[in-house]
């Protein structure tokens, strides 16, 4: 801004000094067509200035260490004015701020949730001689997920087998069944008839479901980023291992808020109990999980040995 403001006042001394040296109608036009100017120029620009608005846009989600670039829109009635800008990322779990470029990717190594903002905006009317306001802004926030982490060992689930049967509500099909004899109003299509014509009664093959327990996987939101990596990486694994399984379970994590609960009974249930993590604060240093009653528990740590 500085060597445009020098080049104007050379270029007004010039128009200066060709009026003073000939006294022409055209040299004192140029004179005073260049000493208006820059004020036409901010009175041109402050309407601009004034109704413009910035904002970050950016993806909703990314996996962690893959490449999300902001990118900067601004809306205006008006043609935009000249501007400069930088952006800031604020990570949400460790507090770390990063100042970065418009069209340099975002810092997504660590999971958690990036705002990102403008800042340090440099507004200019069209001739970049005044600095003017930086309107309104807005920010923009990333949810950088956790890859899953295997774990070498997994947890055995014998624990969660179920030790007894029930009726599976409405029949249809399983893989356990109970023979017994017909009822009225059973469905006709559950009756055993090879075994009905041996014994001379209708016989039903009424199909049994498990009776489980509950079913926790439990964790403190606190430590390092490198240690909430591990953390929420294996909770995602693990989740989904349990899924694959087909048992649904609960996720019990303390957080700066509390306890917090989110239940997962099918693979949709996941990812928006994670983004909850994500936006969470971390828990007090030293802080436990108090007990839980449930059939099958796990509790998932930072640790590279756990």
């Amino acid at each position: 801004m500085w060597g445009r403001r020098f080049a104007y006042l050379a270029a007004l001394a010039g128009c200066l000094v060709s009026y003073i040296a000939y006294r022409e109608w055209l040299a004192w036009f140029l004179l005073l067509a260049v000493a208006v100017l820059p004020w036409a120029s901010l009175v041109l620009s402050l309407p601009a200035a004034l109704t413009s608005r910035l904002r970050v846009l950016c993806p909703t989600a990314v996996e962690a260490e893959e490449e999300a670039v902001p990118e900067v829109r601004e809306k205006c009635p008006l043609p935009p004015a000249p501007m400069d800008l930088r952006l800031e990322a604020v990570q949400s779990y460790s507090g770390t701020r990063e100042r970065l470029r418009p069209g340099e990717p975002l810092p997504t190594g660590h999971c958690g949730e990036l705002r990102v903002k403008p800042v340090k905006v440099r507004r200019y009317d069209y001739l970049m001689l005044f600095r003017l306001g930086a309107g309104k802004l807005e920010e923009a926030s990333l949810l950088v997920r956790p890859r899953p982490l295997p774990m070498d060992c997994p947890p055995s689930l014998d624990k969660y087998l179920a030790q007894a049967f029930k009726p599976k509500p409405g029949g249809g099909f399983a893989e356990n069944h109970e023979l017994r004899l017909y009822r009225p109003g059973d469905d006709l299509r559950q009756i055993h008839w090879k075994l009905s014509a041996k014994t001379g009664e209708l016989v039903l093959r009424e199909p049994q479901e498990p009776v489980r327990g509950l079913a926790v996987v439990k964790l403190v939101l606190s430590g390092t980023p490198e240690e909430l990596d591990e953390k929420l990486g294996r909770l995602r694994w693990l989740s989904g291992y349990l899924l694959d399984r087909q048992v649904p379970h609960q996720i019990r994590c303390l957080t700066g808020r509390g306890m917090e609960g989110f239940a997962v009974e099918k693979a949709s249930d996941l990812l928006p109990a994670l983004d909850a993590l994500l936006r969470a604060p971390l828990a007090g240093e030293g802080e436990t999980l108090p007990p839980i009653q449930a059939a099958w528990q796990f509790e998932i740590g930072g640790e590279a040995d756990a």
